[in-house]
């Protein structure tokens, strides 16, 4: 039996997910890049970045390094920004 279309993955629209992904749009922000500049620095095209920061791609912690250093900050210091920001019962 087939995947149905349309269903929704939770484990990529949790509320702690979307969080997530939202320290990295602020982090995109702050650097001023656009999606299609980071996706070029990325060598990505512009669909990868716009999937994740849509909750429709889930971002893997190789790719989440590979975001850090364009964006020039430490992995784990944007790590610890994510964090804080997530509550103690973590939904994913």
């Amino acid at each position: 039996m087939g995947k149905s279309l349309g269903r929704t993955r939770h484990w990529v629209s949790s509320p702690t997910y979307r969080a997530t992904i939202e320290v990295i749009v602020a982090a995109r922000h702050e650097s001023g890049l656009t999606q299609k500049a980071l996706a070029d620095r990325l060598g990505k095209p512009p669909s990868y970045v716009a999937k994740i920061e849509l909750v429709e791609r889930r971002l893997d912690v190789v790719e989440f390094i590979a975001i850090c250093r364009v964006f020039g900050v430490a992995p784990d210091a944007l790590m610890a920004r994510i964090a804080s920001g997530l509550p103690e019962n973590l939904d994913f």
